[in-house]
């Protein structure tokens, strides 16, 4: 009877050995989702370890975890380290190892005992918005021995139905997180962050109605009083106009129409005031085109603000690069500034 039960474990463990061989060691774990925002909005969320406790499928089951970050503040070399319960998330750390705009984002996890693997995002166009994919790969042998590594392929047969219903959490978190951002495509839009330098002006504080008329009336007025001024002094212009607005009211327009000067200090009399442009960390943009298409710009700046996590301090101003009188609508050259909280 003993003899019969040892060949019976004998063979069982023949079987169990010769079953784990066959399984593959990589395994493969894939989810996808449709989201209505374009493929910029969803790289840029991707590719900022920052938003992913807004959207991540393991914030809710331990919210309690730590997160820190290290690294490039985003995309290549953008490190982001966990600890928590480790029947929920564990502790382990990911980076980002490859990042192409506005297509994918790919990253090596280290996830402690439970171990290593490359996780990816590809983003595609789809319709109104994007199909984004979200990919996982690991060898369940690795640095596991003899026994952990027969085992590993065992419990790989289960890694589908475990992550893959995580992902698809997650995905369906990242959507209702990224289609609260604003839906603009500024992926051909050349769009930076830059540290600008101050830059003495003769100005005119001046306000208008919100209408393209209105606003171009009351530049025009204010350019033209502040050229009259140059030319009776001899003083030369050092830029192109520009005009700088404090405010966002729906129903006016307030803003500054300047001139950039060579000369810090000007008598100055009437409307005309001497002064320097605003200065310091601001996103630029440039629209091209004609004036009045420039509210899809600043729809594009707003959505680029928001997916880098930046904070407008109120102040932005329109730099006129191209002169109107000189080339046409469609060539006009327009730089606009949204400066940033500090």
């Amino acid at each position: 009877m003993l003899v019969r039960f040892f060949i019976v474990v004998l063979f069982l463990a023949v079987v169990l050995l010769a079953g784990a061989v066959l399984l593959p060691a990589n395994v493969h774990v894939e989810r996808h989702i449709i989201i209505e925002r374009p493929p910029a909005i969803l790289h840029g969320v991707l590719n900022d370890l920052h938003h992913f406790q807004s959207w991540s499928p393991w914030s809710e089951k331990d919210p309690d975890a730590r997160y820190s970050y290290s690294g490039a503040e985003r995309g290549v070399g953008a490190r982001m380290n966990w600890s928590g319960d480790p029947r929920q998330v564990g502790t382990g750390w990911q980076e980002i190892t490859e990042s192409q705009p506005y297509s994918l984002v790919r990253t090596r996890l280290d996830l402690g005992e439970q171990g290593k693997a490359q996780a990816y995002f590809e983003i595609r166009p789809s319709g109104r918005g994007s199909r984004v994919i979200w990919g996982f790969d690991t060898d369940v042998t690795e640095d596991r021995g003899f026994f952990g590594a027969l085992m590993g392929k065992y419990m790989g047969l289960m890694l589908d139905h475990w992550i893959g219903n995580d992902y698809s959490e997650g995905l369906e978190s990242l959507k209702q997180y990224a289609e609260t951002l604003p839906n603009a495509d500024y992926s051909r839009m050349e769009i930076e962050i830059v540290d600008v330098p101050a830059q003495s002006i003769l100005y005119v504080s001046s306000s208008s109605g919100r209408s393209d008329a209105a606003v171009a009336a009351a530049l025009g007025a204010a350019y033209g009083e502040i050229s009259r001024f140059m030319a009776a002094r001899g003083i030369d212009n050092a830029g192109q106009p520009m005009a700088i607005s404090y405010n966002s009211n729906p129903n006016s327009y307030q803003f500054d129409a300047a001139i950039p000067i060579d000369i810090a200090s000007v008598n100055t009399r009437g409307n005309i005031k001497v002064g320097q442009t605003p200065s310091g960390r601001a996103v630029r943009a440039v629209h091209k085109g004609p004036y009045n298409e420039m509210d899809a710009s600043y729809e594009k700046i707003a959505a680029f603000i928001a997916v880098q996590r930046l904070e407008h301090d109120g102040v932005s101003w329109e730099h006129y690069i191209s002169d109107p009188g000189s080339i046409p609508e469609s060539q006009l050259i327009t730089h606009v500034y949204f400066m940033l909280e500090e």
